[in-house]
């Protein structure tokens, strides 16, 4: 992100719902629907995808993804686990009613994420469409008071040892390339 650069003691994490990480792991979900004010500027850099275990809501899942929220409603006793990374390949402002298409891009329901983001009758939301890629070496790093909070984004401290190069694409580039290709349709 623009604003929140990676250095060599820190990595740049988005702290996203550990089930909505799951799915991503998974490539089940290529896309993330945010709140515009959550992710101020352009998002350019390569990021950790860091699980939040707090305010899940298995409401908020379509009855056929409800098993990333069981997977992922509590937090590991030993650390968080942080398995992968992602760029943002495209991002498009979209209205409260395109949730509707794109729904079969994403875990959560539209009313979920409605319900999630409370966009204005005339709002608009924040389309990110992620290229996810799983870490050579996954880590179980402590979660320090600095990391904790609702916000988007933390930076993560050189001992989390997080090489965001050192990662495998989830989904092969023709798979993925379909996935962008599916989301443009929707999006038209």
């Amino acid at each position: 992100m623009s604003d929140a650069t990676t250095t060599a003691e820190t990595v740049s994490a988005l702290k996203e719902r550990a089930g909505v990480v799951n799915a991503l792991l998974d490539g089940a979900q290529t896309v993330l629907v945010r709140h515009p004010t959550l992710d101020p500027g352009t998002i350019d850099e390569r990021f950790a995808l860091y699980p939040a275990y707090s305010h899940q809501d298995p409401d908020r899942y379509q009855s056929r993804y409800e098993q990333y929220y069981h997977r992922s409603s509590a937090k590991p006793d030993d650390g968080v686990p942080i398995r992968a990374v992602a760029d943002v390949r495209e991002e498009y402002a979209v209205s409260s009613a395109a949730l509707d298409a794109l729904a079969r891009h994403y875990v959560y329901t539209p009313d979920g994420l409605r319900d999630k983001y409370d966009p204005d009758e005339d709002g608009e939301l924040r389309v990110l469409l992620l290229r996810v890629r799983e870490l050579e070496s996954p880590h179980l790093i402590e979660e320090r008071g600095s990391y904790r909070g609702c916000r988007a984004w933390i930076d993560l401290e050189a001992d989390a040892d997080v090489d965001p190069e050192a990662a495998t694409p989830v989904l092969d580039d023709a798979t993925f390339a379909e996935r962008r290709a599916a989301v443009r349709d929707a999006l038209e």
